[in-house]
């Protein structure tokens, strides 16, 4: 039996159905409620052989059959949500064992490990996170596939695939009902696992693109090719026209040119890669462990840790440095125990200087080397004493600072500047503000159209709210959109809500989100509701292209989107000229549908943003690619 018709059999089974071969084919019985569901009789023979099913009565149920898709669909839908619980197995580890295995598999550098403890038998939390992705390589061209990861919940690490197959594989043997944890436990390891998924969908992608790579430089040559002959014909007719007619060629011209744009950019959104995650299982997995309460020691001086050994793998469950919580080996330094991450490296000693070797066509020694020949004096004239001159120095020229090439991850220096900013907006100091935000940034906008509120209406915070308190801290890698960030939350005199600080590479806040996790906003609300979607008027004038886009994306999309929407819009020259093309909602609704766009949010589509500002879809198609030309958006550039 082919996968698709051993899945209708398991489906069967699942949903209160019985089945047994009969002859070649197979006798199935269906519950009346899933029989009117999929519109076939009760008790039928089924088969996935077409030349079976042309018997009388044989009904055929295989691969592309409807009635095989709308079951995956409704499984699809339900989801598969369980918690799970591997039993131990095996006879219990001595300390000395599991001390052996442990030493075996960590290395220490500079340092020992002690047990401190007998051995403990325990379960370790993982969160199982799979989805269908489905990848839009053209517009022609899509690929749906599985992912699946087990990411450890205590670390937030991924389980490496050799370890994640091993417990896969378990987890179909025997299994009791696992316990529940809290939200706020589960919740940063499932954005992990999202991560994880994405990043894996994304390699992938860049995979399944390459063979459309072809077509569109194809494409993109054909539509280059096409329009120079046109501007060339063009030009060719500018030669002895009359003034009234160069005016009109000219304006072809022009309009030919725009059109070129608006074609090249419509071919490189045509191939663009894009995927979209539908998770469907969410498991949550206590898997057994020996725990050791361990000392890792480097002279008198010790420092605690515990280590999981899963005994299923005969590996050791993922840690992070005490220090930079990074997932790196340890290293026993004379102040602490770090990682390979943090410690600093030694600087390598610089190479010895090279020997200049002397030309090949030159080999004599260096006795045999021409004496220079002595300059002619003047017969009345002494000749001059010589002199011996030190040699110049040579000076070397300072090095240059460059700017950095990555993401600005946050350091103290950046928590300090988070402390002022929260003191400069409970005391509404705007100027003061300033200086600490970056410009033509979404953060900036708010500033614009709040004062010093802005900050505190773009994480939910009502009016009448005073700041009181809050807590900070950095993650140690890029996050939403790469970028640094520095999470916390703001303690008010009546409640408390989370926020999401990004740097600019400048080390000056550009963006403020309404959570604390590290995940960006368009995929935020897969999962939470985190978006602010009631703003108070601006404290200032807008034009109308910014009223719209205060008053239409706030509601729909969130304060964060507005904010990004608004910055794009702000930055944007010749504000005069596009609102000489276009009208104000045409133009709203493109910038709106283009930062949602770049933001990985859902529904960016033509037709939404057209109906959301009554504006006409053929318009806002035309002005995407002139405002796409002017702001360069892109998956880090969303605004």
């Amino acid at each position: 039996m082919n996968p698709a018709f051993t899945f209708w059999l398991d489906y069967l089974d699942a949903r209160g159905g019985l089945w047994e071969r009969s002859g070649d084919a197979v006798l199935a019985v269906l519950p009346e409620q899933l029989a009117a569901t999929h519109d076939l009789p009760e008790s039928a023979l089924i088969t996935d052989d077409p030349d079976i099913s042309r018997e009388d009565g044989v009904l055929f149920l295989g691969a592309g059959h409807p009635e095989i898709a709308r079951a995956a669909e409704s499984v699809i839908s339900n989801g598969d949500v369980s918690a799970l619980t591997l039993p131990h197995r095996g006879q219990p580890l001595s300390t000395e064992d599991l001390l052996a295995r442990i030493r075996e598999l960590v290395a220490v550098d500079h340092g020992r490990i002690d047990a401190t403890s007998a051995p403990i038998r325990a379960h370790r939390a993982t969160v199982r996170l799979a989805a269908l992705v489905t990848h839009t390589v053209s517009a022609e061209d899509q690929f749906t596939e599985v992912v699946e990861c087990l990411v450890d919940i205590p670390t937030w690490i991924d389980w490496p695939e050799k370890v994640a197959a091993q417990l896969r594989e378990a987890m179909t043997v025997d299994v009791t009902p696992g316990r529940r944890l809290p939200a706020d436990v589960i919740t940063p390891a499932l954005a992990a696992a999202h991560q994880v998924l994405d990043a894996t969908a994304t390699a992938r992608g860049r995979i399944l693109a390459t063979g459309a790579d072809a077509e569109r430089d194809a494409e993109l040559t054909r539509a280059r090719e096409y329009y120079a002959a046109a501007l060339a014909a063009i030009d060719k007719r500018r030669i002895g026209a009359d003034p009234q007619r160069t005016a009109l060629l000219d304006a072809r011209a022009e309009a030919t040119a725009a059109e070129r744009d608006r074609r090249m950019a419509e071919i490189e959104e045509k191939y663009r890669h894009q995927h979209e995650l539908r998770p469907y299982r969410l498991h949550l997995v206590d898997i057994p462990v020996w725990r050791l309460d361990t000392d890792v020691r480097r002279g008198d001086r010790r420092w605690p840790v515990t280590f999981d050994y899963l005994p299923l793998t005969g590996t050791l469950a993922p840690t992070r440095c005490l220090a930079c919580d990074a997932h790196a080996p340890l290293v026993a330094t004379k102040t602490g125990l770090r990682c390979t991450s943090c410690v600093p490296s030694k600087p390598e000693p610089p190479a010895p200087p090279t020997a200049t070797k002397p030309p090949k066509d030159d080999r004599r020694t260096h006795s045999e080397q021409p004496k220079p020949r002595p300059t002619p004096q003047a017969p009345d004239k002494p000749a001059p004493t010589p002199v011996k001159k030190k040699p110049a120095p040579v000076a070397t020229p300072p090095a240059r600072k460059s700017a950095p090439a990555g993401p600005v991850l946050p350091r103290k220096a950046e928590e300090r500047k988070v402390a002022d900013f929260w003191q400069l907006v409970a005391a509404g100091e705007r100027r003061k503000l300033a200086r600490l935000i970056a410009s033509n940034s979404p953060l900036a906008a708010l500033n614009r159209l709040y004062g010093p509120a802005g900050p505190a209406f773009g994480i939910g915070v009502p009016v009448g709210e005073t700041p009181v308190s809050f807590t900070c801290h950095n993650y140690d890698e890029p996050v939403a959109g790469q970028r640094g960030g520095t999470a916390g939350v703001l303690q008010t005199d009546y409640d408390q809500y989370q926020y999401l600080l990004l740097w600019s590479r400048d080390r000056l806040i550009e963006e403020i989100l309404p959570y604390s996790m590290p995940w960006h906003p368009g995929t935020i609300a897969r999962f939470r509701s985190g978006s602010v979607t009631h703003a108070p008027p601006s404290h200032v004038p807008l034009d109308q292209v910014a009223a719209l886009l205060l008053t239409k994306t706030t509601p729909r999309h969130g304060l964060t989107f507005t904010a990004r929407a608004l910055a794009a819009w702000w930055r944007l020259p010749d504000l005069d000229d596009l609102l000489a093309q276009f009208s104000p909602p045409v133009l709203a609704a493109a910038v709106d549908r283009a930062v949602r766009y770049w933001s990985g949010a859902a529904q960016a589509t033509y037709p939404e943003v057209a109906e959301a500002f009554r504006a006409d879809q053929a318009a806002v198609r035309k002005a995407t690619p002139i405002l796409q030309k002017r702001l360069q958006l892109s998956g880090t550039t969303n605004w």
